[in-house]
């Protein structure tokens, strides 16, 4: 992969710095919350060549830290037990913090908390996934660097028009958590990006192709700059400004001969 800007080379720096760390100290050290395409530049520097795991807080999570592993943890005995690495509930580096909205039927939206907290001056690179749920009741689990813990639960007081109350919990209370989304039934021409990007997000294909061009669509993290390239299932389609979904089932063919698709759009 080739890197793109010096924020992709100043990146790759401080995650260096951080492998010298764990090598110097034989103690687990992880990174900020990397998005997937930062991710997958991490990938290829370090994973192939240093024992080194994602970790996010639960198994779905997209926003993930890179922690680098001491010589006596595997990486294949991290990916099955995270308490390998942190022992005990002090030593691991993320908590969540869950926001609940002193006024009924607020309805606040990821963008509403999420606007809020970059307020507070928090950088996005401190924050991990957050999740909106209206049940059993409204509220949102944001994952958050330890480090903020104490501020946040001073300061994080609004979101929107609505006053919030927030308590700290440990990252475990996430481990069977799954995104809120919303199965959409769609057919295609074809599994090229744009078609199903154009289906997807309800915008018509040469809309689709032009977002593309303009490196505003990526897939799993990576934008894309080729409209025919072609999908399978599991890929995750991300918009900017318009959110991001799932390609999960490719069936069969209508009478047309087009594809029918089960995409999952997160919300």
């Amino acid at each position: 992969m080739n890197l793109e800007s010096k924020e992709d080379k100043l990146l790759l720096a401080q995650l260096a710095d951080k492998q010298r760390q764990c090598e110097q100290r034989q103690y687990p050290v992880c990174s900020d919350f990397l998005d997937p395409r930062q991710q997958a530049l991490a990938q290829v520097a370090f994973a192939k060549r240093v024992a080194c795991c994602f970790w996010g807080g639960y198994a779905e999570a997209e926003r993930r830290l890179l922690v680098f592993l001491p010589d006596y943890i595997s990486q294949e005995e991290a990916a099955q037990d995270s308490s390998l690495i942190w022992p005990t509930a002090e030593d691991e580096p993320l908590l969540v913090l869950r926001a609940r909205p002193t006024a009924r039927q607020s309805k606040l939206s990821h963008r509403d908390y999420l606007g809020a907290l970059l307020s507070l001056g928090i950088s996005r690179n401190k924050l991990g996934d957050l999740l909106v749920r209206d049940e059993p009741e409204e509220s949102a689990d944001i994952i958050i660097l330890r480090e903020l813990a104490d501020y946040l639960l001073l300061n994080f007081e609004r979101a929107g028009r609505c006053s919030l109350t927030t308590e700290l919990l440990p990252a475990s209370v996430l481990q069977h958590n799954k995104p809120k989304v919303e199965l959409l039934k769609l057919n295609v021409s074809s599994l090229r990006l744009d078609a199903v990007a154009a289906a997807a997000f309800g915008v018509s294909r040469s809309k689709a192709a032009a977002a593309i061009a303009a490196r505003l669509v990526a897939v799993d993290g990576l934008p894309q700059e080729k409209p025919d390239c072609t999908l399978t299932e599991g890929r995750h389609i991300s918009w900017q400004g318009k959110g991001k979904v799932r390609l999960a089932e490719v069936g069969g063919k209508t009478r047309k001969e087009r594809l029918w698709l089960a995409i999952e759009k997160y919300i």
